[in-house]
């Protein structure tokens, strides 16, 4: 009887053992919060995670693409000038830029913690700058020139020559985009701010008639004096703007 109460014991002693539950916190790891943020730290590339058929879509920055080259500025830098108003106002020694892409003049003002205003080219008739290399350059507001062509009222030019008559200079800048998408473009990754020029004769009625630097084109373009101009044009050989404007101070002398 006591061997059987002993037996009985023990075997409901096994029993309650092993019926607990067992306290596995004990085996188990620390939690660790960042161990998987977003699902996709464990993937080695993006094709794991979007697949990589022929009509999967993935965002992604264009790592070729090189920037902007140039400046929308005749002078990139801030140079002393002098700007004569429309009202007769003169204002000598100021910190300007031109800002050739927009045709707008730019003045610094260092009183007003070195703020920057465009200059209305309405109260403008002519602004000059001396560059860092000592060169001087003038430019003029033509509000009142004669041409069909409304927007050069609305810009500057460079005067070359200055006298009854005038050769002028317009400088612009335009905007080349870069190229290189698509399989047939040429390669060229950035995009770039290039400098273009064009040349007017000013007349002195104010006619504004834009020219190309060859002996023909000026010949039309001052075809009044044709015939005095024409034998002096004959010693001209006229592929440059100092040539242009050699024939333009002969024509105002007749």
């Amino acid at each position: 009887m006591r061997c059987l109460l002993f037996t009985t014991l023990y075997s409901f002693s096994f029993v309650i053992a092993f019926a607990q539950p067992r306290d596995s916190t004990k085996n188990r790891p620390a939690f660790n919060p960042n161990a998987q943020r977003n699902g996709y730290e464990t993937y080695q590339s993006t094709s794991q995670i979007v697949g990589a058929g022929p009509y999967t879509m993935v965002n992604t920055i264009d790592q070729r693409y090189e920037g902007l080259r140039g400046t929308p500025y005749f002078l990139p830098e801030w140079n002393k000038g002098l700007i004569e108003m429309a009202a007769g106002q003169n204002y000598k020694d100021v910190s300007i830029k031109f800002d050739a892409l927009r045709q707008q003049l730019i003045l610094l003002r260092p009183w007003v913690g070195n703020d920057s205003i465009i200059v209305n080219a309405n109260q403008v008739k002519s602004f000059q700058l001396k560059s860092a290399d000592g060169l001087f350059y003038l430019f003029k507001h033509l509000p009142t020139a004669k041409t069909d062509d409304e927007t050069l009222k609305e810009g500057y030019f460079m005067v070359l020559y200055q006298g009854q008559s005038s050769l002028l200079k317009r400088i612009t800048k335009t905007l080349k985009q870069a190229d290189f998408k698509n399989p047939y473009s040429n390669d060229v990754r950035y995009d770039e701010l290039k400098t273009l020029s064009s040349y007017y004769v000013l007349k002195p009625d104010q006619t504004l008639l834009k020219v190309k630097l060859t002996k023909k084109a000026l010949l039309d373009a001052l075809k009044d004096k044709g015939d005095a101009l024409k034998s002096f044009a004959e010693k001209l050989d006229i592929k440059s703007e100092a040539d242009a404007v050699a024939l333009l101070t002969q024509y105002d002398s007749l």
